[in-house]
């Protein structure tokens, strides 16, 4: 697949998003009835086949109701804010409507899925991954996608077709500082992030062995690559980069720990999704975001090969497109929508995360997924070694 421009639907208004374990708009109340969630490993699996009569042909944001009443199934998240917000706005009333018992588990890992799968023993229906990963490894740990369930006629146009999965948000990935460390002379390149003696100050950048795109090309561009010429990655030219700051870098592995590293001020500037640093604004920090050359990403909805309840996984990601579920998503969580319809509403620091301005768009890029998709071991393998050397 080859993504083009990122998504361009409008985004604004205000976030109103509750950061407690079941968020609710306000004057609603969502039923929990139903949903079972858990703190460990979900142990999922069909109380009954789902019937797909059921959920074909529906709009996207809607599912019969009881259609899927003793299915018990699994949908999995990267935790935190972001999976509270997801679970209000679509898992919670899916499975009141579909009658549906849904567990809850996270955080996504493509190591626990190759596990699953190849064990013959998926315990997982729904994941929202990466769309670098569904790449890789679409037909082997991801099942192809049944899209006479699944309604997409409401996706932005940009949006690239794929056999195993579909967009579920749309976020930036960047540059953010201490405003109030760095007062009126803020970082405003990735120079800057590399550049310790004009910018003095721990960083926090990406710990985990399969990072998300944009960790080489951020140290390429702060070494004078240009955008267009990034790829193929020259790995070799930005780990050098990037050992000229190692000693002053922290590392998170979640994006949990992002909002917790921004929070506690074991970092002042960090390489961050937008959603998680606008958790943390909301607790109390004052990060703000460098747009320029910054990466626009999205998740995606998959279903690990070998669901035992893969028409209910494809009913469950039918229902998380609609309008009015992707509406919910974005104002708890602040990432951008990804149904044309969707008309959240931000408050002004939703607004100034938002990575769907024009002002964004125009000086954003777009990481080549594919290159990511094909390469994603080779590229791995070298940060990996970086960060264990």
């Amino acid at each position: 697949m080859s993504p083009r421009s990122p998504f361009s639907g409008a985004f604004h208004g205000a976030f109103r998003g509750v950061r407690t374990r079941r968020p609710a708009l306000a004057g609603t109340a969502f039923a929990t009835v139903g949903v079972l969630l858990t703190a460990g490993c979900a142990q999922g699996g069909p109380g009954k086949e789902a019937d797909a009569a059921d959920l074909v042909g529906k709009p996207a944001g809607t599912v019969k109701k009881e259609a899927l009443k003793d299915v018990r199934m699994t949908y999995v998240s990267y935790g935190g804010g972001m999976q509270d917000g997801q679970e209000a706005a679509f898992v919670e009333p899916f499975a009141k409507e579909s009658g549906a018992d849904v567990l809850t588990d996270g955080p996504t890992d493509p190591a626990k899925i190759k596990t699953q799968v190849d064990s013959k023993n998926v315990l997982w229906d729904v994941v929202d991954t990466t769309p670098w990963d569904a790449a890789a490894n679409c037909g082997t740990l991801y099942e192809k996608l049944d899209y006479k369930i699944i309604d997409t006629s409401q996706l932005p146009r940009q949006t690239p077709e794929s056999d195993c999965m579909v967009p579920s948000l749309i976020y930036g990935y960047g540059l953010f500082y201490n405003a109030e460390k760095y007062g009126d002379n803020p970082p405003t390149t990735w120079a800057d992030f590399f550049d310790t003696e004009k910018f003095p100050g721990k960083r926090g950048v990406d710990g985990r062995p399969t990072p998300t795109p944009g960790i080489f090309e951020a140290a390429l561009l702060a070494d004078g690559v240009g955008p267009s010429k990034l790829y193929p990655l020259d790995t070799k030219r930005a780990l050098r980069k990037w050992d000229s700051v190692k000693s002053d870098l922290t590392y998170w592995k979640t994006g949990a720990q992002q909002t917790q590293i921004v929070q506690s001020g074991q970092a002042d500037m960090i390489m961050a999704w937008s959603g998680r640093i606008y958790e943390a604004n909301a607790n109390g920090a004052n990060f703000r975001p460098v747009w320029n050359n910054s990466f626009t990403l999205y998740d995606v909805f998959a279903v690990p090969k070998g669901s035992k309840n893969d028409k209910a996984a494809m009913g469950l990601i039918n229902y998380a497109l609609g309008a009015e579920q992707q509406t919910r998503q974005s104002e708890y969580t602040s990432y951008a929508p990804v149904n044309v319809g969707a008309k959240p509403k931000l408050s002004p620091q939703g607004k100034k995360l938002d990575p769907t301005q024009e002002t964004v768009l125009n000086q954003s890029i777009t990481p080549d997924f594919t290159y990511w998709g094909k390469n994603r071991d080779k590229l791995s393998k070298a940060w990996s070694d970086w960060l264990n050397g």
